[in-house]
């Protein structure tokens, strides 16, 4: 079972955890949310740089590494959180 205390999972590693056991349903609509918001995202990245969207996506993967890692570990904290307290 998940132990959120346990220091050798990632935040990825618990947020699949939680995903797995969760109601499906409270699963479903929160990664409908992160797609909506992805979407959103790209939609902003295309206004904003044209055709080097993929280009400048792929300079902030090799420039921003730690950076990046970070706000993915925070995403993954939110929707663990999201999740989990829709659940309760």
């Amino acid at each position: 079972m998940w132990d959120p205390f346990d220091e050798h999972k990632t935040p990825k590693d618990k947020f699949f955890e939680i995903v797995y056991h969760a109601n499906k349903n409270l699963v479903i609509e929160e990664l409908e949310d992160v797609f909506k918001r992805l979407a959103a995202l790209e939609i902003l990245a295309e206004e904003c740089y044209g055709e080097e969207v993929d280009q400048k996506i792929n300079e902030v993967v090799f420039t921003k590494s730690d950076e990046l890692e970070e706000m993915e570990n925070d995403l993954y904290i939110h929707s663990m959180s999201n999740i989990l307290t829709k659940n309760e």
